[in-house]
């Protein structure tokens, strides 16, 4: 890398990073993109266990609802930029898509096209196939691309000047953040550059693990790993003793996932992130004895047993009413990050940071995170749109 002043620098190569990059024609500017791991983009080849859940098929006015309380803020964002938008530009570029299923998706139909479709992924399942789209466009919109650069340092002196953690110092008229959470610091998202942009005075909501697996104290089902049971509520309650409720955190309900060493699946990962260790957590089954899997009836009769070994009918009544846990942590290594730059700092409708000229915030950065479903990778690609419209002088 060359000391020179750059008309952009963005911060981070993951999807957000990445994705502006493959919107944003440099050819007559210069920018540059700066990794902080060895690998660009590494975090994306792990998204959807390595098959890229790219987005969410449905009104995009539906997606509003899976981002919960910052969903409003996200609106605007949201629609500017939607999933048909991303559908039509994978699949102009040559990425064929398809639902969980398998089953074509077709975005040229219009949103009518990828109502039903759910789940939204590359048709190969392979995220390499989008990773290497979205390198290849970088590079002919005539991004620099740096790995091993790490940011130690940012502040704003006529233009803005980047200090890198090898000592190098680079400027810059404009800078993205877009280096992703705390999660998988190996890949990158290790929450550094939240604290750089702390002591630059802007407001940061504690970053935290999202759409992670929880444990509990006293698991019992060890013995049930791999088993699922659909249509679980599942509450997460809000206490300052752990005996004591004294309110619902959040409560959702879809498929729980047992695993050998604590709950996962769709609906605990969804509510990880309003679950404190030491808090309750309560699993409602929804259903009778006989409708779960024998060897689940099998632990929870062996729970309910007295101390002369008879079922308490009325213990093992309750235990299908609401099995409650106390938890003893949230797996550090969530999907997301909830938490991160509050968006009471930003614009959203360019992606700037309301108090510093030619800062843009984009991404996992941003103290707003969606469910499962691809609704985290089409955050990505609609702030990143968004920030890519401003930074080209777009109405």
């Amino acid at each position: 890398m060359n000391d020179n002043i750059y008309d952009i620098a963005i911060i981070g190569a993951g999807a957000s990073g990445l994705m502006l990059a493959a919107n944003l024609d440099m050819e007559s500017s210069r920018g540059i993109v700066l990794e902080g791991s060895s690998s660009i983009g590494s975090k994306l080849l792990m998204s959807g266990g390595g098959h890229c859940n790219i987005t969410h098929g449905g009104p995009i006015k539906e997606f509003i609802y899976a981002y919960g309380s910052e969903g409003q803020a996200l609106r605007r964002c949201l629609y500017r930029h939607n999933n048909l938008e991303l559908a039509r530009w994978l699949t102009g570029h040559g990425i064929a898509l398809a639902d969980e299923n398998g089953d074509p998706v077709d975005p040229s139909y219009g949103s009518g096209g990828m109502d039903n479709a759910g789940r939204i992924f590359p048709a190969s399942m392979r995220s390499r196939d989008v990773l290497d789209i979205l390198r290849e466009e970088a590079s002919l919109n005539c991004w620099q691309l740096e790995a091993d650069a790490k940011v130690s340092g940012l502040r704003k002196d006529g233009l803005w000047e980047i200090t890198l953690v090898s000592g190098q110092e680079i400027r810059a008229k404009n800078v993205v953040i877009a280096s992703g959470g705390i999660t998988y610091p190996e890949t990158g998202s290790d929450g550094s550059m939240l604290d750089i942009m702390e002591d630059l005075g802007i407001d940061i909501n504690e970053p935290r693990p999202a759409l992670a697996p929880v444990y509990v104290e006293n698991y019992p089902y060890s013995e049930l790993s791999g088993i699922s049971i659909p249509d679980v509520t599942v509450i997460a309650f809000s206490s300052d003793a752990a005996c004591t409720c004294k309110g619902k955190a959040a409560k959702m309900k879809g498929d729980l996932l047992f695993t050998h060493e604590g709950l996962s699946g769709p609906v605990i990962l969804n509510i990880s992130k309003y679950v404190e260790p030491g808090e309750l957590i309560r699993l409602c089954y929804n259903k009778e004895l006989y409708e779960l899997p024998r060897r689940m009836q099998g632990v929870l009769r062996t729970r309910s047993r007295g101390m002369l070994g008879d079922v308490r009918t009325n213990v093992l009544a309750s235990f299908l009413d609401h099995d409650d846990f106390i938890v003893r942590g949230v797996d550090e290594h969530g999907m997301v990050t909830a938490g991160g730059v509050s968006l009471e700092e930003i614009d959203m409708r360019t992606m700037r940071v309301k108090r510093f000229d030619g800062l843009y915030v984009i991404g996992e950065a941003l103290d707003a995170d969606g469910i499962t479903g691809g609704y985290n990778l089409q955050l990505c690609w609609s702030t990143a749109a968004a920030a890519a419209d401003d930074l080209r002088g777009a109405e």
